[in-house]
């Protein structure tokens, strides 16, 4: 915290001596940010929002419907004043910073072959019991996907208030309404947070690689098959394709809009290394949500990284949040072997999976193969949505229990990930 508050003192050039307990924390301005944009959240208790920000000049332009919290803007030139006076209100807890994530950087290698994951995890034994179920939707919070790439064009979900016909007869996919109230106009097929349109199209392939894991169509004679046969997976983009960045506030709202549509699963490959300056008991919008997240009963699967470095030592957010509904994913190889670039942690990794040339869904028709806990996370995100096909009461903290007490042991992996070992998705499912 004291390095947090010294890197804000800079900014706003007021000495530290100054600062009392009472005045709100600054959080993530140490980390790259959007400038002029910043997360205000404000006590439970706290009144009259509107006047707050007027007297602060700051501008609201979000608002979350189930955190106290909104996105404001700061005029150019004023930011400074504008930041130092959100901090003296009494009413404010914590101002954020509008901190820069990206997707997880993926190893060049170029080589291409067959899937071996599949073996390694056993998927085949798993398919033996459940195939998936289209019922269970899985949200990949990335770059977007390609829903009309033949493997996952039959396995893409539609939002069920947002389709058919309203009372006019118009087609709600199209008839400019919220139809379902969730504040969003014809999101019918998810919501892309970057241009704040309703076409979650994918302008890189991170996105659509990550679902094609989970869920390309099985049996169906062509492409790749995900660890879902058949399942529901919708893409919420909050990163530019073509920069590779996204932001916490793009990020808060992809994770808030599937809480408010009940999405029991998302798989998460993006996320950015602390500094010295981390306080894990420091409050966070970020972890608020995904704590919001578990308290109904939703599932949290993050990549750990890849930056090959331990993180106990140097979190990776948002995967080494403490939150019991975060499965956090390291990578590994077809030898089993803990990948070079995967981060881990014995406290703080819950679990290794296939990561390193898995070959899946691309752009057009494509299909590709790459590396990194990117490719993990998303492994594991299809192992959990077929357990909930198979169990489809139980909660994150029972498919996250399942999941790890059921890993191939690792002898490489004991003292890297907190469960030994790697997925094992065939044991998972047995009875």
């Amino acid at each position: 915290m004291r390095g947090m508050l010294a890197a804000w003192t800079t900014l706003l050039g007021v000495g530290v001596s100054g600062v009392s307990l009472a005045e709100a924390r600054m959080i993530d301005f140490e980390k790259p940010h959007r400038p002029n944009r910043y997360i205000v959240r404000l006590k439970d208790d706290a009144a009259a929002a509107r006047s707050l920000f007027r007297a602060a000049g700051v501008t609201p332009v979000h608002s979350f419907s189930t955190l106290n919290a909104f996105v404001v803007e700061t005029d150019k030139g004023m930011e400074a004043d504008a930041l130092e006076a959100l901090r003296q209100n009494p009413d404010v807890a914590y101002v954020q910073a509008n901190r820069i994530f990206k997707i997880s950087k993926t190893p060049n290698d170029p080589s291409y072959g067959s899937q071996y994951h599949h073996k390694n995890i056993a998927s085949t034994q798993a398919w033996e019991v459940n195939t998936g179920d289209k019922e269970v939707v899985v949200a990949v919070i990335d770059t977007g996907v390609n829903y009309t790439h033949p493997d996952l064009a039959p396995n893409y979900w539609t939002n069920p208030g947002e389709s058919g016909l309203d009372a006019k007869g118009k087609d709600k996919r199209s008839n400019g309404v919220d139809d379902d109230g969730n504040g969003y106009v014809d999101d019918f097929r998810g919501w892309n947070f970057v241009k704040n349109t309703n076409d979650p199209m994918d302008d890189h392939g991170h996105g659509t690689h990550c679902a094609g894991l989970i869920g390309a169509k099985g049996n169906n004679g062509m492409n790749v098959v995900g660890v879902n046969w058949d399942v529901s997976i919708v893409g919420l983009k909050f990163i530019d394709g073509k920069t590779g960045e996204g932001d916490t506030e793009g990020a808060l709202k992809a994770i808030e809009y599937a809480n408010k549509m009940g999405i029991p699963i998302t798989s998460n490959s993006w996320g950015g290394q602390v500094d010295n300056t981390y306080d894990p008991n420091e409050p966070d919008a970020l972890k608020e949500l995904i704590a919001q997240s578990g308290e109904q009963g939703f599932l949290f699967v993050a990549a750990a990284g890849n930056d090959g470095s331990n993180n106990d030592k140097k979190a990776t957010l948002p995967a080494s949040y403490d939150l019991d509904n975060i499965l956090s994913v390291a990578a590994t190889g077809s030898t089993d072997a803990l990948a070079i670039y995967s981060s881990y942690g014995v406290s703080t990794v819950d679990i290794a999976a296939p990561g390193s040339n898995v070959l899946s869904t691309w752009l057009g028709t494509r299909t590709q193969k790459l590396s990194g806990t990117s490719m993990a996370a998303p492994v594991v995100a299809g192992a959990a949505a077929l357990l909930k096909a198979a169990h489809p009461n139980w909660t994150a903290k029972e498919i996250k229990a399942r999941l790890m007490e059921t890993v191939d042991p690792i002898s490489a992996l004991k003292t890297r990930v907190m469960s030994g070992g790697r997925l094992n998705v065939g044991r998972a499912l047995a009875d």
